[in-house]
């Protein structure tokens, strides 16, 4: 085991929901829970921030857990307030504890362990601000659910991740006009300071990750990739996607969402780059129209056509025809 040369732990900041109490929550809740203490940096804390979850069953669980390690500590919401509420609730409560690093974890994956020692070198000697891995999809139990079998969007993720990972300053260009998302909340890790200074948006159930992280670049902090950490993502419904396109209403409902959502962050994070001299304002709506028109081609694809449409509309508006007909071709959108 190795501690913090600098005296400060990190903090695992864990959002918790259970609707019904089930069994195999309570058990993918302590795998979730082992991985973030059994760190070979061992100076951790672990804050749980329980969404209002309905069933007595989960309390007690939580109750458990918390009496079992000084370390972990539980906050209860009065209120069901989605993710990213709880993830600011879990940043505000690391900052109290002393925590200089964030590492957030959904209560169904699993941290790698050597995830706070890598983030902390790279923070430390590097000036990273975020840190961010890779994962592996696994089912309910455990096992890794083949490439072939998990739904489009996960796969472009870790095809990117793979194959063309983005680091440094200002990546929020990219990452917004020709990705589908830099990674998921499991497998990223960011200061404290920055974590704070950027927030989840409260008002948003679903897309909240990539809304912030193109915040966090164009804040210019400084993101680097590392290979070494990869997380295990657990992906437990039949057709291999995530849960999120069901409790948002269906696929259209869910790529409608992910449109407004993260077009609102990439507005921000696009005043953002203006002020800070890193773009013009007559790029803003160029990057914005990319973003539509990137999205278009890859939902598309997925069979989600008529919002595919609305985008590439959006799109126009924004656009010189000219322009807009010779980018609109390379996103086959």
């Amino acid at each position: 085991m190795t501690r913090s040369r600098r005296g400060a732990p990190a903090a695992f900041v864990m959002p918790f929901y259970s609707a019904s109490g089930a069994p195999q929550d309570q058990d993918l809740l302590r795998l979730a829970v082992a991985s973030a203490l059994h760190q070979t940096d061992d100076d951790v804390r672990l804050v749980i921030v329980d969404d209002a979850s309905p069933d007595p069953r989960s309390t007690l669980w939580l109750e458990e857990l918390s009496a079992s390690d000084p370390r972990i500590h539980v906050v209860r919401q009065p209120d069901n307030r989605g993710p990213g509420y709880c993830r600011n609730i879990g940043v505000r409560w690391a900052e109290k504890l002393g925590a200089d690093i964030v590492c957030f974890l959904d209560s169904d994956d699993e941290a790698h362990p050597s995830r706070v020692e890598v983030a902390r070198r790279l923070m430390t000697e590097a000036g990273a601000e975020v840190v961010y891995s890779t994962f592996v999809v696994v089912d309910a139990y455990g096992a890794a659910i083949p490439v072939a079998d998990i739904v489009s969007g996960v796969r472009i993720i870790l095809s990117d991740l793979d194959s063309r990972p983005l680091s440094g300053k200002d990546i929020w260009i990219e990452l917004a006009v020709e990705r589908d998302n830099l990674t998921i909340p499991s497998s990223l890790s960011v200061t404290t300071r920055l974590a704070q200074a950027i927030p989840f948006p409260e008002d948003a159930r679903f897309h909240e990750d990539m809304h912030t992280w193109l915040r966090y670049s164009a804040s210019g902090a400084e993101v680097f990739f590392t290979p070494a950490t990869p997380s295990r993502y657990r992906i437990l419904t039949a057709d291999r996607g995530s849960s999120s396109r069901e409790r948002a209403g269906g696929i259209d409902a869910f790529n409608r969402l992910r449109a407004n959502v993260i077009s609102g962050g990439l507005r921000e994070a696009i005043d953002m780059g203006i002020r800070r001299g890193v773009i013009e304002n007559s790029d803003g709506m160029e990057i914005l129209a990319r973003y539509f028109l990137n999205v278009a081609g890859m939902i598309r694809r997925e069979g989600s056509d008529t919002v595919a449409s609305e985008l590439v509309s959006r799109a126009y508006d924004l656009l010189p025809k000219q322009v807009f007909n010779q980018l609109r071709a390379r996103y086959q959108a």
